[in-house]
């Protein structure tokens, strides 16, 4: 008798818990949704990323870093990776863009002006891979939710150390 019940605790309590994680992602995700700053950050990663492939730097990694480092949400919710195959995707879809550039002539301001076009602010394909990224259910399941709670209360991530 005595286990039933805490066997039924246990599920009460575990449905309580994961609708809470639920909620906290769901609002998480409205925030994200309606944040501008992590949308120019991920439209600034694209931008890096496209110079990366073509004058073979690092600068979308060394922004990355630098972001993370700086307790920003959107790389703390966001592997690197996970951002650079969506990015390398949209990247590979504009080939065409690049190609009489780097078949006629090298020229790097027209390089450099070709990333800013497609890595517009109010490119309309941007917006829906920002919101496809965020939108991801099984990105959402690896969020923080100490992340989470800082981002939704002082949009900065707080990092304890011991």
């Amino acid at each position: 008798m005595i286990w039933k019940r805490l066997l039924l605790l246990l599920v009460l309590f575990s449905v309580k818990i994961s609708s809470q994680t639920l909620d906290l992602a769901n609002s998480t995700f409205v925030k994200l949704k309606n944040d501008q700053k992590s949308f120019e950050q991920f439209v600034f990663y694209g931008y890096c990323n496209c110079t990366d492939q073509f004058f073979y730097t690092e600068t979308y990694l060394d922004n990355y870093i630098r972001s993370f480092n700086r307790l920003e949400p959107f790389p703390r919710f966001f592997q690197k990776s996970d951002i650079k195959v969506l990015l390398d995707n949209y990247q590979n879809s504009k080939k065409k863009d690049f190609k009489a550039v780097q078949e006629k002539y090298y020229n790097g301001y027209v390089i450099i002006t070709k990333c800013l076009k497609i890595y517009d602010l109010e490119n309309k394909d941007l917006r829906k891979i920002y919101n496809d990224i965020i939108s991801d259910k099984g990105m959402q399941n690896e969020w923080s939710s100490d992340y989470m709670k800082d981002y939704l209360k002082s949009y900065f991530v707080k990092v304890e150390t011991e």
